[in-house]
């Protein structure tokens, strides 16, 4: 995966090739704290509707 380009500005150094890349292990754990973020987000609406309900 190409997700950094050195013709951006998005590396520092002056002799950076076309491209970096990112590993797959980056995107398994973006991935992770994504779910884990619409888990929390779900979580939490479902005990603001059950306290809602319950006062």
């Amino acid at each position: 995966m190409d997700l950094f380009d050195a013709d951006l500005g998005g590396r520092d150094e002056p002799d950076a090739g076309p491209g970096g890349s990112c590993s797959w292990v980056t995107v398994v754990i973006l991935g992770i704290l994504v779910l884990l973020a619409v888990l929390v987000h779900s979580f939490f609406g479902w005990v603001r509707d059950l306290l809602s309900a319950l006062i």
